[in-house]
Order: structure tokens, then sequence, then C-alpha cells
């Protein structure tokens, strides 16, 4: 059995992570919670909504992140969650809703900060997607995908830019169609209203999975409001750039630094 390339970096970097952390290291461990709304056709004739509850949770060693997130998926309508923001034409039927897990994913991340002495930051993370989710049901891929990517920055207290690129090593289903691997990419900017709030703005886009399918893509904005030193909500909205992208998605989502596991 043939290694992906995405899996052996992943490892590697989990070694490293292991290697590199030393027992006097910082650590930090958050959770998150919310709720996400999506609609559009797809290209189809009728639209798919996806109400998704995502949690997940994010550890920090130093300059070393590790998160793992899935979700409770509500979907109705005629379109198949495959891919994040991307989805396609159903491999059944659908009488009604499903409602079921999503697929989960894994990351490691490590982040360089003020190269040179300056507000300049570099990360790299690796990411695998685990099918979790019920592909018969239209929640989930059906396979194992892996992902890299380097992101480059300018972190300020007065805010911020980045701009970052990937590439994605899909799996293979039994039924479907072929998947190929493929670019993505994103850019983003953030800046400090108050003490308190922040907002942003975001763009993604990256290559069709499926050979001769539109490139999904899509853009949005958030702010996000500090309730405490260990609770942080943000609303984010986003809209659709390509039929292969929901029209129009909106969410909520909490996060919470227990003061029990951190102080």
């Amino acid at each position: 059995m043939n290694v992906p390339k995405g899996a052996l970096a992943l490892a590697l970097a989990l070694a490293a992570a292991s290697l590199a952390s030393p027992a006097s290291a910082e650590v930090r461990l958050s959770f998150a919670a919310g709720l996400d709304y999506s609609n559009g056709k797809y290209g189809q004739a009728e639209n798919t909504e996806i109400i998704a509850v995502p949690f997940g949770v994010r550890l920090s060693v130093d300059d070393w992140t590790f998160r793992a997130n899935s979700s409770y998926l509500t979907v109705t309508g005629p379109a198949d969650v495959t891919e994040d923001g991307e989805t396609s034409q159903s491999t059944g039927a659908r009488q009604g809703a499903e409602r079921g897990i999503g697929d989960t994913t894994l990351s490691v991340e490590r982040a360089f900060r003020r190269i040179g002495g300056s507000p300049a930051y570099v990360t790299a993370s690796a990411r695998a997607r685990l099918p979790s989710g019920d592909e018969t049901q239209g929640l989930g891929v059906g396979a194992v995908d892996y992902s890299l990517v380097g992101e480059a920055g300018v972190s300020t207290d007065e805010g911020g830019v980045y701009v970052s690129a990937g590439y994605r090593f899909l799996g293979q289903t039994d039924d479907g169609p072929e998947r190929q691997d493929g670019m993505q990419g994103a850019i983003g900017a953030w800046a400090p209203l108050t003490n308190r709030v922040r907002v942003g703005a975001f763009g993604s886009w990256r290559e069709a999975s499926i050979e001769g399918g539109e490139n999904p893509a899509s853009a949005g904005a958030y702010i996000s409001y500090r309730m405490s030193e260990r609770l942080r909500v943000t609303f984010t909205a986003s809209a659709g750039l390509s039929d292969a992208s929901a029209d129009e998605t909106a969410g909520i989502r909490f996060n919470w630094l227990p003061g029990a596991l951190n102080d």
C-alpha cells in the first residue's frame, strides 16, 4: 500500500512537534462551537440548505498548534456535502433532510513569528480529512484527503494581512467519479475597531476536485467580539463567487479558553 505524500508530511510534522516541545513549553487549550447556515443551487435546479453545528479543540504548544474539528450536519436538498463549501449531485434520491456527523479534520501547524525582528510571520501546516461522515447520506466525502498549506503575513497591533497557498491530495471513493489533486489559495486582512472588537475580510479559491468541474471560490467578512478574557464570539458572512460554492453562508462561533486548564 502506497503512503500518500500528505500522510507522510503530517506524520513527519507530528514527530517533529513532539521533539521540539520542551517540558517548560507554554501550553494553551481552547474549544470552539457554533452554528452555520448555507444554501445554494450548485448548478442544479433546486436549492440545497445546510445547517452545521461545528465543534473543535485547539492545543497550542509554543509555536506549534494542533486542531481537531467536526460538525453535526442537517442537509436538505439534492446536493451532497463532498468538500468544504463544494458539493456534488446526490448519489441517490434524498427524501427530506439527512442528519449526522460530517467528516473530521486533524491538523498540525508550525509558526515562525517576527521574522528578522519584523512583524512578518510564516506558517506551515498539514491537514488530514477523515471520512467520519456517511457518504451514502451525502454527509461526507467517503475518502481520506490530505493537504499542505503555507501562509505568509504581517501582524501588528493596528491589524494585518495574509496570503496562503496549498495543495490537496485527494483520496478516491469506491463508486464516485475520479477525484483529482489540486491547488488552493486564500487572502485576508483584519483590523481592530476597539480593544474588544476586530473586523476582517477574506477570500478563497481552489481547483475543482472533479475534472471539468467549476472551481469553488468565495469571499466574506467577519466581526469578532471578546466578551471576556476567556470567551470570544465571531459572526461571519460570505458569498459564493462560482456555482460550485454556496450562494450565501452565515455563522456564529464561540471560542472558549477554560481558566482551569490554562492558568
